[in-house]
């Protein structure tokens, strides 16, 4: 999972305001993870975050790494694990450390507990506590949350069951309303749903979530739709699809799934992008958005590089075809 991370939020001046800030910019306090952040010119481009578990096996760490340097090839990278057992975390740093050599940017650290080590296993352990940073402070200050755990991420997916007979009664009215619509007016009409919706997410109704919801599986709706997510309109769209998400019946969330997934990653939240892509695995359903979904996580493309995307899309989508 990743986040981008280039716009200033805060100045780094020590280790604990760099503990600080890492959990805001990942979205969540990270457990049993390493995160490798990538440093170009003085700002933080990438940070990356991977389960330790996912890393032990041979070249698994190196691969993440070199991925990284292909995109920023002059960066400076920080190691840091998150470990319970302080031993698991350090022989993923040492590993690191042997591939970066000149390229880390400070010492590796390892965090356990409420305290951390810098630079190896048998260094002095200092306190951590990174609310407490000027960093925290001013990540919240800009809007950047830091969730108490990855799994608190999944629960902002989950209707109340309680809801689940409106939910399928406001599904089956908008099927009713798109028996009335001819298959070339659902573009548009998704595109007026959005405009509206988005003009005030938290006010959109049961009926206006179920028909967003179901217009967004029509592909050349779903198309335009990507198409008009702008960067600066990102944090709303995330809002309105987790509305969207958690207002349809469950087994009809595919779509909007892939579009939240895509609003968050370009909203730079890679945890909840990486938590619909699971929630779609989940449910076993394949829409194609999720691939290129997944590709942008393999490739790590960061957020910034979607306005070039989106340009890109569009000559494709106005491609003659040639068949």
């Amino acid at each position: 999972m990743t986040s981008d991370t280039t716009a200033p939020v805060a100045r780094v001046r020590d280790l604990p305001d760099l503990l600080g800030v890492i959990p805001h910019l990942l979205g969540f306090h990270p457990e049993e993870s390493m995160v490798l952040m990538v440093v170009d010119e003085g700002l933080v481009q990438l940070t990356a975050r991977s389960d330790l578990s996912d890393l032990r096996a041979a070249g698994h760490l190196e691969l993440l790494i070199e991925r990284m340097l292909v995109r920023w090839p002059g960066a400076k990278m920080w190691a840091v694990a998150y470990a319970r057992a302080e031993d698991a975390g350090w022989a993923l740093l040492e590993r690191a450390r042997e591939h970066l050599g000149d390229g880390l940017a400070g010492d590796p650290i390892c965090v356990s507990g409420d305290r951390f080590r810098v630079g190896d296993r048998g260094g002095p352990a200092f306190r951590h506590d990174p609310a407490t940073s000027t960093t925290a402070a001013a990540a919240t200050v800009h809007g950047l949350q830091a969730r108490p755990s990855r799994e608190c991420i999944a629960t902002l997916l989950q209707a109340d069951p309680r809801d689940a007979g409106e939910a399928e009664d406001a599904w089956v009215r908008s099927l009713g309303r798109m028996l009335e619509l001819a298959p070339d007016e659902r573009p548009g009409e998704l595109l007026r749903a959005l405009r509206v919706a988005l003009g005030d997410p938290a006010t959109a109704s049961r009926d206006d979530l179920a028909w967003l919801g179901l217009l967004i599986n029509d592909p050349y709706a779903r198309d335009e739709a990507v198409l008009s997510l702008e960067r600066s309109d990102a944090e709303s769209w995330v809002e309105l699809w987790t509305r969207v998400v958690r207002g349809c019946p469950y087994g009809t969330q595919a779509q909007p799934l892939a579009i939240l997934a895509l609003a968050a990653w370009v909203n730079g939240d890679g945890a909840l992008h990486s938590v619909c892509l699971e929630e779609m695995d989940a449910q076993g359903v394949e829409p194609g958005l999720k691939r290129m979904l997944e590709h942008l996580n393999l490739a790590i493309v960061p957020p910034s590089d979607w306005d070039e995307l989106r340009v890109r899309f569009r000559e494709l989508l106005e491609e003659p075809d040639e068949g």
